[in-house]
């Protein structure tokens, strides 16, 4: 008996002495009800129970309180950016692209997207920064031209969505072509699958705590679609600084712009697979600060299929507090590290953290800015029928 109470008695005193490092690493699953945290009194079990996340990859459900700022409301509930656009406000920006731009001929299709988008939300509070993703990840590469959709080419190669960049880390194109669907039905041939993805991006930010803001339009959609063209142009997460400054440079974006594009890892996630080794290599976890490194280390060290959110506080709610995560050393991803390292890039995350307000007008004029690269107009591109595949016309030209 003696023996065995031993035991027991060690296992407490094992517990009681991880409790501090998991309470650092989540401080919202320990807090009470005035917490910010979405994770309490909601049926999501912790660390301690059920796994956080259900299910593999990022078709987890959504179980979160909905007085949770940022999180699921009724259809049309937020100020949606689409609201603004019924005002028919048209004003011209760079790239040939214009506010108001299907007043005319399709008036309610931002509202189309709105409601898709919304009720889309509703099942799975993650889409909005797999969105976010999803458009980032097409602009990056040939400009914001919808080539991420593509399912095939003509010539057989392979696609942007199946470059190893992409694959199991980019979703969301069922409910892009959702929006396709019912846009084509109400004015067929008008909305471009590029202005779809802009759009539905301006309501995953807005939906996420962004305020609303305009989105010019008249993107055309790309002819062409290829996994190589992916290499070399998106971040990885084990870059260096000088590397993805290079890379946001060639894009036409400052060392602040991209900063600034960084804070929306504050709605990501990263798989599992991708982040573990560096928390297991002695040297580089010297960066990464203990309590945390226990807590990412002890979730992905048991399930390497696991998902982890970027900012464990405020997971679905766009923050300028994240930065404030990066520069304290818990930073989930290297390449995040290594500019919370860097003495430029540290001191405009100083700035930005402090400042809610200002990060968020920097973050819309940036965005806007990258939905602005490289875009098709005029008669260039195709207004693709369906998203994933090229116009029948298109196919038969390339044989």
């Amino acid at each position: 008996m003696a023996s065995r109470g031993s035991i027991y008695l060690s296992i407490i005193f094992f517990f009681l002495a991880i409790l501090p490092l998991l309470a650092s690493a989540f401080p919202g699953f320990f807090q009470g009800k005035n917490s910010d945290s979405p994770f309490q009194n909601d049926g999501v079990k912790t660390l301690f129970g059920t796994p956080i996340f259900r299910g593999e990859g990022e078709n987890r459900e959504a179980s979160l309180p909905s007085n949770y700022a940022g999180e699921p409301k009724k259809p049309f509930e937020y100020e949606s950016g689409a609201k603004k656009a019924e005002t028919g406000i048209e004003g011209t920006t760079k790239g040939g692209l214009r506010e108001g731009f299907y007043k005319r001929t399709c008036p309610r299709a931002e509202l189309i997207v709105n409601d898709v988008m919304n009720k889309a939300f509703q099942n799975d509070s993650g889409l909005a920064a797999a969105i976010l993703r999803l458009f980032f990840h097409d602009c990056f590469v040939t400009g914001c031209d919808a080539s991420i959709l593509l399912d095939e080419t003509p010539s057989g190669e392979g696609v942007e969505k199946a470059s190893g960049a992409n694959g199991m880390f980019v979703r969301g194109f069922e409910a892009i072509d959702l929006i396709k669907r019912k846009l084509e039905y109400e004015c067929p041939g008008v909305v471009s699958c590029a202005d779809i993805l802009a759009f539905a991006n301006r309501e995953s930010l807005v939906f996420s705590g962004l305020p609303s803001y305009n989105v010019a339009a008249g993107r055309r959609d790309s002819l062409a679609s290829l996994a190589k063209n992916v290499e070399n142009n998106v971040p990885l997460p084990d870059q260096t600084t000088q590397q993805l400054t290079a890379l946001f440079n060639r894009k036409g974006l400052t060392v602040e712009e991209m900063i600034v594009l960084t804070g929306a890892h504050s709605i990501g996630i990263a798989h599992c697979a991708n982040i573990i080794d560096r928390f297991w290599d002695q040297q580089k976890r010297k960066d990464i600060e203990p309590g945390y490194h226990g807590a990412v280390g002890f979730s992905c060290g048991n399930n390497p299929k696991q998902i982890f959110p970027f900012d464990t506080v405020t997971e679905y709610k766009m923050d300028s507090h994240f930065y404030k995560q990066l520069l304290n050393k818990r930073a989930l991803i290297e390449s995040d590290q290594n500019m919370a390292r860097d003495p430029l890039a540290a001191n405009i995350m100083k700035t930005l953290a402090d400042d809610q307000e200002g990060w968020f007008g920097k973050f819309i004029k940036t965005i806007i800015k990258l939905g602005e690269i490289e875009v098709l107009t005029g008669d260039q591109g195709e207004i693709r029928e369906q998203c994933r595949a090229f116009n029948q016309k298109t196919r038969g030209i390339f044989g």
